[in-house]
């Protein structure tokens, strides 16, 4: 071989190799660029799916999967359909709609794997490749629950005011009117004899308005709720100081009456006077919901966080639960709010002053309920 050879030769080993080199770091670049694409994929605290153009799912995050309890092998290759996206008040077969309106934030229901609609926030967009071609399409999505949830606090809360303002300036309006109606009668039941019958009128006068006069108060402790005086209490004293005021109601419906407390139970800081009233508006709903007799329970324990009214600051978890009638879906939504009652004689402020007292305590109340199965009331109360 001549030395002209020999060096080309060389050469030519020189320059594969430092292809080869070239050929590894661009291969190594291209495995970091899609680490790092897949780790943002995965960090981002929203849900994220792709899909194909056939509308078959490409890639799950691990968002999606907390959100809605799918592993990434469940549902890749498998039809979007599944899921279930619909936007709210919307009978599409599909959630894709034309490109001009895909970039607009929209809500819906998706559905989970134990086969719950939640409520999510969403938006659609196209997923491009490199040259502007259309590959499929990018889902991003919320869950929405616990925003939901906010929104209703906020507006049950704002019913609660106006609607106490307007009960406050009514009950103003009657109890004058009642006062002077009251004066007059027990004034002509001083005119009249003893031992005229028609003084029995008078006296039925009296004790309506005596009645008006209790329903009043009732107004007005929603109205305008007392001062707090809080105090350290233990919630077994609360319930012991009830008790005896429902013992026999409870014992002639053959109720089973039983008490659970967590151990070392923490005392709480409330007004007693006001976690009495209630605890006792709870107690005889329950009892009143079992006319022929179940079970009564009351349950506390110690709770680490509650994340929707305080995010690191400790809880005492409260639950009063039945075994009675139960409350129907429909009404569960409506039974804190004022004048809201299934009770021919109710006039529906006991929960929404329960509610009340609670929120001023700054903590939260929540009820579950099955029909004929029972209701749980779930009181959280900060320590």
């Amino acid at each position: 071989m001549t030395r002209q050879s020999t060096e080309s030769w060389k050469y030519d080993i020189h320059q594969v190799k430092s292809m080869e080199l070239e050929i590894q770091r661009l291969s190594e670049e291209v495995q970091r660029l899609k680490a790092f694409t897949e780790s943002l994929i995965q960090s981002i605290g929203s849900g994220l799916i792709l899909v194909d153009t056939q509308e078959r799912i490409t890639h799950f995050n691990r968002a999606a999967e907390k959100i809605l309890g799918f592993s990434r092998n469940e549902v890749i290759g498998k039809p979007f359909a599944i899921l279930s996206l619909r936007e709210k008040e919307q009978t599409m077969p599909t959630p894709f709609r034309d490109h001009d309106e895909m970039d607009s934030r929209r809500e819906g229901l998706i559905l989970r794997k134990d086969k719950l609609k939640i409520p999510v926030g969403f938006n659609i967009t196209d997923h491009l490749d490199s040259h502007g071609g259309k590959i499929g399409r990018i889902i991003s999505f919320r869950d929405m629950t616990n925003v939901l949830k906010l929104q209703e606090e906020i507006l049950r809360m704002d019913r609660l005011v106006s609607v106490g303002e307007l009960s406050s300036g009514i009950a103003h309006e009657i109890r004058n009117p009642l006062a002077g109606i009251k004066t007059t009668a027990q004034a002509l039941g001083e005119e009249m004899p003893h031992d005229d019958p028609k003084r029995e009128y008078l006296n039925r006068i009296t004790k309506e308005i005596d009645r008006l006069n209790d329903l009043l108060k009732t107004f007005f402790s929603f109205a305008k709720p007392q001062k707090l005086n809080p105090v350290l209490c233990s919630i077994k004293n609360i319930v012991n100081d009830i008790i005896p005021l429902l013992i026999k109601d409870i014992a002639n419906r053959g109720i089973n009456f039983t008490e659970e407390y967590g151990p070392d139970l923490p005392r709480v800081k409330v007004d007693f006077n006001q976690m009495h009233q209630v605890f006792l508006n709870l107690f005889l709903n329950a009892i009143q919901a079992m006319p022929r007799g179940g079970e009564l329970k009351i349950q506390a324990e110690p709770l680490a966080s509650a994340p929707l009214i305080n995010p690191g600051k400790d809880y005492v978890r409260i639950s009063i639960s039945d075994t009675g009638r139960g409350i129907p879906a429909n009404d569960l939504k409506k039974i804190f709010d004022p004048f809201f009652t299934t009770r021919p004689k109710g006039i529906g402020l006991g929960l929404s002053i329960t509610y009340q007292i609670i929120k001023n305590h700054g903590g939260s109340i929540k009820a579950e309920s099955k029909v004929d199965r029972g209701t749980t009331f779930t009181i959280t109360l900060p320590r």
